[in-house]
Protein backbone atom coordinates (compact mmCIF):
# COMPACT_ATOMS: atom_id res chain seq x y z
CA UNK A 1 0.00 0.00 0.00
CA UNK A 2 3.05 2.16 0.99
CA UNK A 3 4.57 1.91 -2.53
CA UNK A 4 1.29 2.38 -4.36
CA UNK A 5 0.84 5.45 -2.63
CA UNK A 6 4.29 7.03 -3.26
CA UNK A 7 3.87 5.94 -7.08
CA UNK A 8 0.88 7.98 -6.79
CA UNK A 9 2.43 11.08 -5.43
CA UNK A 10 5.08 11.63 -8.01
CA UNK A 11 2.22 11.00 -10.38
CA UNK A 12 0.35 13.89 -9.05
CA UNK A 13 3.20 15.82 -8.82
CA UNK A 14 4.01 15.39 -12.18
CA UNK A 15 0.42 16.05 -13.30
CA UNK A 16 -0.01 18.99 -11.65
CA UNK A 17 3.28 20.45 -12.48
CA UNK A 18 2.37 19.73 -16.40
CA UNK A 19 -1.07 21.12 -16.17
CA UNK A 20 0.38 24.61 -14.38
CA UNK A 21 2.72 24.79 -17.02
CA UNK A 22 1.62 28.12 -18.78
CA UNK A 23 1.98 29.92 -15.06
CA UNK A 24 5.83 28.07 -14.86
CA UNK A 25 6.73 28.72 -18.36
CA UNK A 26 8.72 32.06 -18.82
CA UNK A 27 7.26 35.12 -20.08
CA UNK A 28 7.66 34.70 -23.86
CA UNK A 29 4.12 32.01 -23.84
CA UNK A 30 3.24 29.49 -27.06
CA UNK A 31 5.35 31.53 -29.37
CA UNK A 32 3.96 30.07 -32.92
CA UNK A 33 5.86 27.58 -35.17
CA UNK A 34 7.69 29.74 -38.10
CA UNK A 35 5.89 28.69 -41.12
CA UNK A 36 7.62 26.61 -43.77
CA UNK A 37 8.62 28.00 -46.65
CA UNK A 38 9.16 26.04 -50.09
CA UNK A 39 11.10 26.67 -52.90
CA UNK A 40 12.23 25.56 -56.07
CA UNK A 41 13.28 21.33 -56.40
CA UNK A 42 16.40 22.36 -57.02
CA UNK A 43 17.05 25.04 -54.43
CA UNK A 44 16.79 23.67 -51.11
CA UNK A 45 14.69 25.78 -48.81
CA UNK A 46 15.84 28.52 -46.70
CA UNK A 47 14.39 28.74 -43.34
CA UNK A 48 13.14 32.17 -42.64
CA UNK A 49 13.62 33.71 -38.99
CA UNK A 50 9.84 34.67 -37.43
CA UNK A 51 9.78 37.73 -35.22
CA UNK A 52 8.48 37.31 -31.79
CA UNK A 53 6.96 40.34 -30.32
CA UNK A 54 9.48 40.48 -26.14
CA UNK A 55 6.02 40.33 -24.48
CA UNK A 56 4.40 37.76 -25.87
CA UNK A 57 1.43 39.51 -27.76
CA UNK A 58 1.55 37.76 -30.65
CA UNK A 59 -1.29 35.71 -29.88
CA UNK A 60 -4.52 36.58 -27.02
CA UNK A 61 -3.73 34.08 -24.94
CA UNK A 62 0.14 35.22 -24.43
CA UNK A 63 -1.67 39.01 -24.02
CA UNK A 64 -4.02 38.09 -21.50
CA UNK A 65 -1.08 35.73 -20.04
CA UNK A 66 1.42 38.56 -19.90
CA UNK A 67 -0.88 41.22 -18.90
CA UNK A 68 -2.22 39.25 -15.55
CA UNK A 69 1.39 38.40 -14.27
CA UNK A 70 2.57 41.95 -15.18
CA UNK A 71 0.22 43.43 -12.85
CA UNK A 72 0.29 40.78 -10.16
CA UNK A 73 3.33 41.70 -9.17
CA UNK A 74 2.11 45.01 -9.80
CA UNK A 75 4.36 46.44 -12.44
CA UNK A 76 2.07 48.80 -14.28
CA UNK A 77 4.39 50.21 -16.23
CA UNK A 78 5.01 47.12 -18.09
CA UNK A 79 1.18 46.13 -17.84
CA UNK A 80 0.52 49.45 -19.47
CA UNK A 81 2.28 48.40 -22.75
CA UNK A 82 -1.05 45.64 -23.36
CA UNK A 83 -3.55 48.52 -23.48
CA UNK A 84 -4.60 50.02 -27.06
CA UNK A 85 -4.60 54.00 -26.97
CA UNK A 86 -2.33 56.45 -27.30
CA UNK A 87 -2.80 58.19 -23.50
CA UNK A 88 -0.17 59.25 -21.54
CA UNK A 89 1.86 56.63 -19.45
CA UNK A 90 0.49 57.62 -16.32
CA UNK A 91 -2.92 57.70 -17.84
CA UNK A 92 -2.29 53.95 -18.71
CA UNK A 93 -0.42 52.89 -15.60
CA UNK A 94 -3.88 53.89 -14.13
CA UNK A 95 -6.14 51.62 -16.38
CA UNK A 96 -3.90 48.83 -15.98
CA UNK A 97 -4.12 49.29 -12.16
CA UNK A 98 -8.19 49.55 -12.94
CA UNK A 99 -8.34 46.62 -15.38
CA UNK A 100 -6.75 44.59 -13.15
CA UNK A 101 -9.46 45.72 -10.46
CA UNK A 102 -11.90 44.53 -13.43
CA UNK A 103 -10.26 41.03 -14.18
CA UNK A 104 -9.91 40.20 -10.39
CA UNK A 105 -13.59 41.32 -9.33
CA UNK A 106 -15.57 40.84 -12.21
CA UNK A 107 -14.85 38.18 -14.98
CA UNK A 108 -14.66 34.45 -14.76
CA UNK A 109 -11.61 33.98 -16.77
CA UNK A 110 -10.67 30.47 -18.08
CA UNK A 111 -7.10 30.81 -20.34
CA UNK A 112 -7.70 27.47 -21.93
CA UNK A 113 -10.97 28.81 -24.09
CA UNK A 114 -8.11 31.75 -25.64
CA UNK A 115 -6.87 30.88 -28.62
CA UNK A 116 -2.88 30.87 -28.60
CA UNK A 117 -2.80 31.12 -32.67
CA UNK A 118 -1.59 34.47 -33.97
CA UNK A 119 -5.21 35.23 -36.05
CA UNK A 120 -6.84 34.12 -33.14
CA UNK A 121 -10.26 32.21 -33.04
CA UNK A 122 -11.30 34.60 -35.92
CA UNK A 123 -15.31 34.56 -34.32
CA UNK A 124 -18.21 35.28 -36.77
CA UNK A 125 -19.82 37.48 -34.12
CA UNK A 126 -17.28 39.64 -33.41
CA UNK A 127 -15.90 41.90 -35.99
CA UNK A 128 -12.39 41.18 -37.99
CA UNK A 129 -9.05 40.89 -35.72
CA UNK A 130 -11.16 40.84 -32.16
CA UNK A 131 -10.95 38.64 -29.38
CA UNK A 132 -13.63 38.54 -26.43
CA UNK A 133 -11.53 37.25 -23.12
CA UNK A 134 -14.78 37.54 -20.91
CA UNK A 135 -17.29 39.51 -19.33
CA UNK A 136 -17.12 41.48 -16.71
CA UNK A 137 -20.78 41.96 -14.71
CA UNK A 138 -21.06 44.82 -12.33
CA UNK A 139 -24.72 45.66 -11.07
CA UNK A 140 -27.36 45.06 -13.07
CA UNK A 141 -24.80 46.14 -16.36
CA UNK A 142 -21.98 43.94 -17.97
CA UNK A 143 -18.83 44.64 -19.80
CA UNK A 144 -17.64 42.35 -22.87
CA UNK A 145 -13.25 42.37 -22.31
CA UNK A 146 -11.72 42.79 -25.43
CA UNK A 147 -8.78 42.24 -27.70
CA UNK A 148 -7.92 43.48 -30.73
CA UNK A 149 -5.25 42.74 -33.03
CA UNK A 150 -2.97 45.97 -34.53
CA UNK A 151 -0.23 46.14 -36.85
CA UNK A 152 2.86 48.29 -34.97
CA UNK A 153 5.23 50.23 -37.34
CA UNK A 154 7.97 47.70 -38.50
CA UNK A 155 6.70 45.35 -36.57
CA UNK A 156 4.39 42.11 -36.84
CA UNK A 157 0.83 42.28 -35.22
CA UNK A 158 0.23 42.24 -31.77
CA UNK A 159 -3.23 41.63 -29.48
CA UNK A 160 -3.54 44.32 -27.04
CA UNK A 161 -6.96 45.34 -24.45
CA UNK A 162 -9.16 47.18 -26.79
CA UNK A 163 -9.49 50.73 -26.25
CA UNK A 164 -13.25 50.35 -26.29
CA UNK A 165 -13.21 47.96 -23.46
CA UNK A 166 -10.65 50.85 -21.84
CA UNK A 167 -12.85 53.93 -21.83
CA UNK A 168 -15.39 51.46 -19.85
CA UNK A 169 -12.93 50.28 -17.03
CA UNK A 170 -12.67 53.21 -14.93
CA UNK A 171 -17.00 53.20 -14.13
CA UNK A 172 -16.92 48.74 -14.20
CA UNK A 173 -14.06 49.34 -11.34
CA UNK A 174 -16.09 51.95 -9.36
CA UNK A 175 -18.88 49.79 -9.25
CA UNK A 176 -17.55 46.67 -8.28
CA UNK A 177 -16.51 46.10 -4.42
CA UNK A 178 -14.04 43.61 -3.04
CA UNK A 179 -15.18 40.29 -2.59
CA UNK A 180 -15.98 38.36 0.73
CA UNK A 181 -12.98 36.43 1.01
CA UNK A 182 -11.00 39.86 0.50
CA UNK A 183 -13.29 41.21 2.98
CA UNK A 184 -12.22 38.93 6.50
CA UNK A 185 -8.57 40.10 5.84
CA UNK A 186 -7.47 43.34 7.28
CA UNK A 187 -6.39 46.10 4.28
CA UNK A 188 -2.40 45.75 5.84
CA UNK A 189 -2.24 41.97 5.45
CA UNK A 190 -4.36 42.38 1.43
CA UNK A 191 -1.55 45.05 0.60
CA UNK A 192 1.55 43.82 2.56
CA UNK A 193 3.44 41.82 -0.07
CA UNK A 194 6.04 39.11 -0.14
CA UNK A 195 7.70 37.77 -3.05
CA UNK A 196 5.11 39.87 -5.09
CA UNK A 197 2.44 37.66 -3.02
CA UNK A 198 0.01 39.58 -0.60
CA UNK A 199 0.43 38.38 3.26
CA UNK A 200 -3.21 37.40 3.09
CA UNK A 201 -2.71 34.53 0.37
CA UNK A 202 0.41 33.34 2.47
CA UNK A 203 -1.80 32.84 5.10
CA UNK A 204 -5.02 32.03 3.85
CA UNK A 205 -3.77 29.47 0.96
CA UNK A 206 -2.37 26.74 3.88
CA UNK A 207 -5.29 27.54 6.28
CA UNK A 208 -7.85 26.72 2.94
CA UNK A 209 -6.44 23.55 2.39
CA UNK A 210 -6.54 22.34 6.16
CA UNK A 211 -10.10 23.40 6.28
CA UNK A 212 -10.49 21.62 3.44
CA UNK A 213 -8.67 18.64 4.08
CA UNK A 214 -10.57 18.75 7.45
CA UNK A 215 -14.02 19.10 6.00
CA UNK A 216 -12.93 15.99 3.72
CA UNK A 217 -12.05 13.52 6.21
CA UNK A 218 -15.22 14.46 7.95
CA UNK A 219 -17.83 13.92 4.76
CA UNK A 220 -15.93 11.08 3.97
CA UNK A 221 -16.21 9.45 7.38
CA UNK A 222 -20.03 10.01 7.55
CA UNK A 223 -20.34 8.70 3.87
CA UNK A 224 -19.22 5.55 4.86
CA UNK A 225 -20.28 5.30 8.10
CA UNK A 226 -23.59 5.21 6.28
CA UNK A 227 -22.80 3.14 3.60
CA UNK A 228 -20.61 0.92 4.55
CA UNK A 229 -23.73 -1.44 6.30
CA UNK A 230 -25.47 -1.20 3.33
CA UNK A 231 -22.50 -2.64 1.05
CA UNK A 232 -21.41 -5.25 3.66
CA UNK A 233 -25.28 -6.69 3.26
CA UNK A 234 -25.68 -6.21 -0.41
CA UNK A 235 -22.15 -7.83 -1.17
CA UNK A 236 -21.52 -10.34 1.37
CA UNK A 237 -17.66 -11.42 0.04
CA UNK A 238 -17.09 -7.65 0.80
CA UNK A 239 -15.00 -7.44 3.69
CA UNK A 240 -13.77 -4.15 6.13
CA UNK A 241 -10.23 -4.18 4.57
CA UNK A 242 -11.53 -4.00 0.75
CA UNK A 243 -14.21 -1.25 2.15
CA UNK A 244 -11.01 1.06 3.36
CA UNK A 245 -9.47 0.68 0.58
CA UNK A 246 -11.54 2.49 -1.57
CA UNK A 247 -11.75 5.54 1.53
CA UNK A 248 -9.06 7.10 0.50
CA UNK A 249 -9.64 7.78 -3.16
CA UNK A 250 -13.10 9.19 -2.06
CA UNK A 251 -11.76 11.44 0.20
CA UNK A 252 -9.02 12.36 -2.39
CA UNK A 253 -12.16 13.19 -5.04
CA UNK A 254 -14.16 14.95 -2.05
CA UNK A 255 -11.43 17.42 -1.64
CA UNK A 256 -10.39 17.83 -5.14
CA UNK A 257 -14.03 18.68 -5.91
CA UNK A 258 -14.56 21.42 -3.01
CA UNK A 259 -10.78 22.87 -4.33
CA UNK A 260 -12.66 23.01 -7.86
CA UNK A 261 -15.66 24.47 -6.59
CA UNK A 262 -14.16 27.10 -3.82
CA UNK A 263 -11.23 28.17 -6.23
CA UNK A 264 -13.44 30.60 -7.83
CA UNK A 265 -13.82 32.76 -4.77
CA UNK A 266 -10.30 33.50 -4.89
CA UNK A 267 -9.58 37.58 -4.78
CA UNK A 268 -7.19 37.49 -7.46
CA UNK A 269 -7.90 36.34 -11.38
CA UNK A 270 -4.39 34.72 -11.44
CA UNK A 271 -4.62 32.65 -8.11
CA UNK A 272 -7.99 31.82 -9.22
CA UNK A 273 -7.00 30.88 -12.60
CA UNK A 274 -4.56 28.68 -10.83
CA UNK A 275 -6.53 26.88 -8.21
CA UNK A 276 -9.28 26.23 -11.21
CA UNK A 277 -6.45 24.58 -12.63
CA UNK A 278 -4.66 22.50 -9.51
CA UNK A 279 -8.78 21.81 -8.83
CA UNK A 280 -9.44 20.23 -12.42
CA UNK A 281 -5.86 18.34 -11.99
CA UNK A 282 -6.87 16.89 -8.81
CA UNK A 283 -10.67 16.08 -9.92
CA UNK A 284 -8.92 13.94 -12.59
CA UNK A 285 -6.28 12.65 -10.55
CA UNK A 286 -8.61 11.92 -8.06
CA UNK A 287 -11.30 10.01 -10.06
CA UNK A 288 -8.11 7.66 -11.51
CA UNK A 289 -7.20 6.86 -8.27
CA UNK A 290 -10.59 5.71 -7.24
CA UNK A 291 -11.68 3.57 -10.81
CA UNK A 292 -8.21 1.78 -10.50
CA UNK A 293 -9.29 0.87 -6.55
CA UNK A 294 -13.04 0.15 -8.05
CA UNK A 295 -11.29 -2.11 -10.62
CA UNK A 296 -9.13 -3.44 -8.14
CA UNK A 297 -12.36 -4.53 -5.91
CA UNK A 298 -14.11 -6.31 -8.79
CA UNK A 299 -11.24 -8.07 -10.02
CA UNK A 300 -10.84 -9.48 -6.19
CA UNK A 301 -14.76 -10.39 -5.94
CA UNK A 302 -14.68 -11.81 -9.85
CA UNK A 303 -11.59 -13.84 -8.79
CA UNK A 304 -13.24 -15.18 -5.02
CA UNK A 305 -16.12 -16.63 -7.05
CA UNK A 306 -14.42 -18.09 -9.45
CA UNK A 307 -12.61 -19.67 -6.88
CA UNK A 308 -16.11 -20.52 -4.97
CA UNK A 309 -16.97 -22.03 -8.48
CA UNK A 310 -14.16 -24.22 -9.10
CA UNK A 311 -13.28 -21.77 -12.45
CA UNK A 312 -9.87 -21.04 -11.51
CA UNK A 313 -9.12 -21.29 -15.00
CA UNK A 314 -10.70 -17.93 -15.48
CA UNK A 315 -8.69 -16.11 -12.31
CA UNK A 316 -5.74 -15.32 -15.59
CA UNK A 317 -8.61 -13.66 -17.87
CA UNK A 318 -9.92 -11.59 -14.64
CA UNK A 319 -6.45 -10.65 -14.13
CA UNK A 320 -5.37 -9.35 -17.79
CA UNK A 321 -9.12 -7.92 -18.21
CA UNK A 322 -8.42 -5.96 -14.96
CA UNK A 323 -4.79 -5.12 -15.77
CA UNK A 324 -6.15 -3.61 -19.41
CA UNK A 325 -9.15 -1.56 -17.82
CA UNK A 326 -7.00 -0.04 -15.45
CA UNK A 327 -4.46 0.53 -18.15
CA UNK A 328 -7.60 2.33 -20.24
CA UNK A 329 -8.07 4.29 -16.80
CA UNK A 330 -4.61 6.02 -16.58
CA UNK A 331 -4.25 6.61 -20.57
CA UNK A 332 -7.75 8.39 -20.42
CA UNK A 333 -6.47 10.33 -17.63
CA UNK A 334 -2.68 11.60 -19.25
CA UNK A 335 -5.10 12.85 -22.59
CA UNK A 336 -7.42 14.74 -20.06
CA UNK A 337 -4.49 16.46 -18.09
CA UNK A 338 -2.56 17.37 -21.17
CA UNK A 339 -5.70 18.38 -22.97
CA UNK A 340 -5.95 20.96 -19.75
CA UNK A 341 -2.57 21.82 -19.81
CA UNK A 342 -3.14 23.46 -23.54
CA UNK A 343 -1.34 20.65 -25.63
CA UNK A 344 -3.00 19.48 -29.02
CA UNK A 345 -4.23 15.79 -28.39
CA UNK A 346 -4.18 15.38 -32.25
CA UNK A 347 -0.81 15.51 -31.74
CA UNK A 348 -0.37 13.93 -28.16
CA UNK A 349 -2.76 10.64 -29.81
CA UNK A 350 -0.26 10.49 -32.93
CA UNK A 351 3.22 10.44 -30.08
CA UNK A 352 1.44 8.29 -27.78
CA UNK A 353 0.75 5.72 -30.81
CA UNK A 354 4.72 6.25 -32.45
CA UNK A 355 5.86 5.67 -28.23
CA UNK A 356 3.45 2.50 -28.68
CA UNK A 357 4.79 1.11 -31.97
CA UNK A 358 9.06 1.67 -30.10
CA UNK A 359 7.15 0.02 -27.01
CA UNK A 360 6.28 -2.92 -28.70
CA UNK A 361 9.21 -3.44 -30.47
CA UNK A 362 11.27 -3.09 -26.88
CA UNK A 363 8.71 -5.61 -25.42
CA UNK A 364 8.13 -8.21 -27.98
CA UNK A 365 8.66 -10.84 -25.39
CA UNK A 366 6.23 -9.52 -23.22
CA UNK A 367 3.24 -8.85 -25.82
CA UNK A 368 4.01 -12.37 -27.40
CA UNK A 369 3.57 -13.62 -23.46
CA UNK A 370 0.55 -11.53 -23.44
CA UNK A 371 -0.64 -13.32 -26.30
CA UNK A 372 -0.19 -16.25 -25.27
CA UNK A 373 -1.82 -15.94 -22.19
CA UNK A 374 -4.92 -15.48 -23.82
CA UNK A 375 -4.20 -18.45 -26.68
CA UNK A 376 -4.08 -20.21 -22.88
CA UNK A 377 -6.89 -18.39 -21.16
CA UNK A 378 -9.22 -19.05 -24.64
CA UNK A 379 -8.23 -22.46 -25.90
CA UNK A 380 -7.99 -23.74 -21.94
CA UNK A 381 -5.60 -26.94 -22.74
CA UNK A 382 -5.07 -26.62 -19.42
CA UNK A 383 -6.61 -25.14 -15.65
CA UNK A 384 -5.19 -24.94 -12.32
CA UNK A 385 -4.94 -27.98 -10.80
CA UNK A 386 -4.06 -29.82 -13.92
CA UNK A 387 -2.02 -32.77 -14.06
CA UNK A 388 -0.09 -32.71 -17.26
CA UNK A 389 3.08 -33.43 -19.30
CA UNK A 390 4.08 -30.07 -20.92
CA UNK A 391 7.19 -30.88 -22.92
CA UNK A 392 9.68 -32.90 -20.67
CA UNK A 393 8.25 -31.50 -17.68
CA UNK A 394 5.33 -33.45 -15.85
CA UNK A 395 3.36 -32.00 -12.68
CA UNK A 396 0.48 -30.19 -11.37
CA UNK A 397 -0.85 -26.22 -12.82
CA UNK A 398 -0.21 -24.09 -9.91
CA UNK A 399 -0.68 -20.62 -11.23
CA UNK A 400 -0.95 -19.19 -14.82
CA UNK A 401 -0.77 -15.56 -14.78
CA UNK A 402 -0.58 -12.75 -17.71
CA UNK A 403 3.26 -13.54 -18.74
CA UNK A 404 3.91 -17.39 -17.10
CA UNK A 405 2.48 -20.29 -16.23
CA UNK A 406 3.70 -22.18 -12.82
CA UNK A 407 3.77 -26.38 -12.87
CA UNK A 408 4.68 -28.41 -9.69
CA UNK A 409 6.63 -31.21 -10.19
CA UNK A 410 7.06 -34.72 -9.00
CA UNK A 411 9.93 -33.44 -7.35
CA UNK A 412 8.31 -30.78 -5.79
CA UNK A 413 10.10 -28.25 -7.52
CA UNK A 414 8.36 -25.31 -9.29
CA UNK A 415 8.68 -24.66 -13.27
CA UNK A 416 7.62 -21.11 -14.69
CA UNK A 417 7.22 -21.59 -18.69
CA UNK A 418 6.43 -18.43 -20.31
CA UNK A 419 3.07 -18.11 -21.41
CA UNK A 420 4.34 -17.40 -25.28
CA UNK A 421 6.22 -20.38 -25.36
CA UNK A 422 3.62 -22.71 -23.73
CA UNK A 423 0.96 -22.15 -26.47
CA UNK A 424 3.60 -23.28 -28.98
CA UNK A 425 4.44 -26.41 -26.94
CA UNK A 426 3.41 -29.81 -27.08
CA UNK A 427 0.91 -30.18 -24.39
CA UNK A 428 -0.08 -33.70 -22.22
CA UNK A 429 -3.07 -33.12 -20.16
CA UNK A 430 -4.08 -36.53 -17.73
CA UNK A 431 -6.22 -34.40 -15.64
CA UNK A 432 -8.81 -34.35 -18.55
CA UNK A 433 -9.21 -38.21 -19.05
CA UNK A 434 -12.94 -40.12 -18.49
CA UNK A 435 -11.18 -44.05 -18.01
CA UNK A 436 -7.79 -45.05 -17.59
CA UNK A 437 -5.95 -47.90 -19.53
CA UNK A 438 -5.22 -50.88 -18.08
CA UNK A 439 -2.73 -53.04 -19.76
CA UNK A 440 -0.50 -55.74 -18.94
CA UNK A 441 1.40 -59.01 -19.94
CA UNK A 442 1.95 -61.87 -17.65
CA UNK A 443 4.49 -64.58 -18.93
CA UNK A 444 3.96 -68.24 -18.18
CA UNK A 445 6.56 -70.91 -17.72
CA UNK A 446 7.46 -73.04 -20.77
CA UNK A 447 6.23 -75.91 -18.70
CA UNK A 448 2.74 -74.86 -18.99
CA UNK A 449 0.23 -76.98 -20.46
CA UNK A 450 -2.06 -76.52 -22.98
CA UNK A 451 -5.26 -77.03 -20.76
CA UNK A 452 -3.76 -74.61 -18.08
CA UNK A 453 -2.91 -72.09 -20.37
CA UNK A 454 -6.65 -72.60 -21.74
CA UNK A 455 -8.25 -72.23 -17.86
CA UNK A 456 -5.88 -69.04 -17.13
CA UNK A 457 -7.36 -67.03 -20.28
CA UNK A 458 -10.84 -68.44 -19.64
CA UNK A 459 -10.89 -67.22 -15.65
CA UNK A 460 -8.75 -64.03 -16.40
CA UNK A 461 -11.79 -63.35 -19.32
CA UNK A 462 -14.38 -64.17 -16.85
CA UNK A 463 -12.99 -62.06 -14.07
CA UNK A 464 -12.54 -59.00 -15.97
CA UNK A 465 -16.10 -58.88 -17.55
CA UNK A 466 -17.64 -59.64 -14.33
CA UNK A 467 -15.53 -56.52 -12.71
CA UNK A 468 -17.89 -53.54 -12.03
CA UNK A 469 -15.06 -50.95 -13.36
CA UNK A 470 -14.01 -52.75 -16.28
CA UNK A 471 -15.31 -51.67 -19.69
CA UNK A 472 -16.60 -54.22 -21.20
CA UNK A 473 -16.54 -53.75 -24.75
CA UNK A 474 -12.94 -52.66 -25.20
CA UNK A 475 -11.78 -55.66 -22.27
CA UNK A 476 -9.44 -58.45 -24.61
CA UNK A 477 -7.20 -60.82 -22.84
CA UNK A 478 -5.29 -63.19 -25.67
CA UNK A 479 -2.54 -65.27 -25.86
CA UNK A 480 0.13 -63.25 -27.97
CA UNK A 481 3.14 -65.05 -28.08
CA UNK A 482 5.82 -67.38 -27.45
CA UNK A 483 8.54 -65.75 -26.02
CA UNK A 484 12.39 -66.20 -25.53
CA UNK A 485 11.89 -67.73 -22.04
CA UNK A 486 8.01 -67.71 -21.49
CA UNK A 487 4.29 -67.80 -22.83
CA UNK A 488 3.01 -64.45 -22.59
CA UNK A 489 -0.22 -62.93 -22.22
CA UNK A 490 -2.07 -59.63 -22.62
CA UNK A 491 -4.58 -57.78 -20.61
CA UNK A 492 -6.12 -55.40 -22.25
CA UNK A 493 -9.41 -52.81 -20.55
CA UNK A 494 -9.87 -49.42 -19.84
CA UNK A 495 -11.35 -48.44 -16.19
CA UNK A 496 -14.36 -46.53 -16.23
CA UNK A 497 -12.79 -43.93 -13.33
CA UNK A 498 -11.54 -40.24 -14.16
CA UNK A 499 -10.11 -40.46 -10.49
CA UNK A 500 -6.32 -41.32 -10.77
CA UNK A 501 -6.74 -42.95 -7.27
CA UNK A 502 -9.35 -45.28 -7.75
CA UNK A 503 -7.97 -45.99 -11.05
CA UNK A 504 -4.78 -47.65 -8.69
CA UNK A 505 -7.43 -49.35 -6.36
CA UNK A 506 -8.87 -51.15 -9.48
CA UNK A 507 -5.40 -51.58 -10.93
CA UNK A 508 -4.33 -53.37 -7.58
CA UNK A 509 -7.26 -55.20 -7.27
CA UNK A 510 -6.83 -56.64 -10.89
CA UNK A 511 -3.47 -57.53 -11.09
CA UNK A 512 -4.18 -59.69 -7.35
CA UNK A 513 -6.91 -61.30 -9.05
CA UNK A 514 -4.75 -62.38 -12.12
CA UNK A 515 -2.22 -63.02 -9.48
CA UNK A 516 -4.25 -66.13 -7.83
CA UNK A 517 -6.28 -67.85 -11.06
CA UNK A 518 -2.58 -68.36 -12.00
CA UNK A 519 -1.54 -69.89 -9.02
CA UNK A 520 -5.18 -71.93 -8.45
CA UNK A 521 -4.15 -73.14 -12.31
CA UNK A 522 -1.15 -75.30 -11.13
CA UNK A 523 1.22 -72.80 -13.01
CA UNK A 524 3.29 -70.15 -12.09
CA UNK A 525 4.72 -66.77 -13.85
CA UNK A 526 8.35 -67.41 -15.58
CA UNK A 527 11.53 -65.93 -14.93
CA UNK A 528 14.05 -65.19 -17.38
CA UNK A 529 15.94 -68.43 -17.35
CA UNK A 530 18.02 -70.85 -19.74
CA UNK A 531 17.74 -74.29 -20.01
CA UNK A 532 20.57 -76.72 -20.67
CA UNK A 533 19.70 -80.30 -21.67
CA UNK A 534 22.87 -82.76 -21.97
CA UNK A 535 22.75 -85.82 -23.98
CA UNK A 536 25.11 -88.76 -25.24
CA UNK A 537 25.60 -88.43 -29.42
CA UNK A 538 25.13 -91.81 -31.02
CA UNK A 539 26.53 -90.40 -34.08
CA UNK A 540 25.09 -90.91 -37.90
CA UNK A 541 23.22 -93.82 -38.90
CA UNK A 542 25.37 -95.48 -41.57
CA UNK A 543 22.08 -97.79 -43.14
CA UNK A 544 20.10 -94.67 -43.13
CA UNK A 545 23.07 -92.45 -45.06
CA UNK A 546 23.48 -95.28 -48.01
CA UNK A 547 19.28 -95.20 -48.55
CA UNK A 548 19.75 -91.08 -48.87
CA UNK A 549 22.65 -91.26 -50.91
CA UNK A 550 20.64 -93.82 -53.51
CA UNK A 551 17.30 -92.07 -53.37
CA UNK A 552 19.45 -88.75 -54.56
CA UNK A 553 20.87 -90.48 -57.39
CA UNK A 554 17.50 -92.06 -58.54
Amino acid sequence: MKTHGHRFSVLLFLCSTLALFPFLSPEKPWAAPPPSVSGPASKPAEPQAVSEDPLGRSTPYGTVLGFIRAAEREDYQRASRYLEGRQSAKKKEELAALLKVVLDRGVSLDLSQLSKRTEGNQDSSLPPNTENVGVAKYGNESLDILLRRVQPKGAPPIWLFSSETLLAIPDAAEQLDISESERIWPKSFRETRFLSVPLSQWIGTPLFISLLLVFSWLLTRGLFRVLRPFCLRLIRDLSEAEVAQVSRPVMFLIFALLVRIVAPLSSSILYRIFWVGIGTVLVILALTWFLIRLTSLVRWLSILRLRQTGRLNRIALAELFTWLVKGLWVIACLLLILHQAGVNLTAAVTGLGIGGIAIAFAAQKTIENLFGTAMVISDQPIRIGDFCKVGDITGTVERIGLRSTRIRTLDRTLVTIPNGQLAAMSLENFAHREKFLFRHKFGLRFETTAHQLRQVLAEVRRMMSEHPRVETSTHRTRFVRLGDFSLDLEVFAYVMTPDFLVFLETQEDLLIRVMDIIEASGTSFAFPSQTTYLVTDAGIDAEKRKEAIRKVRE
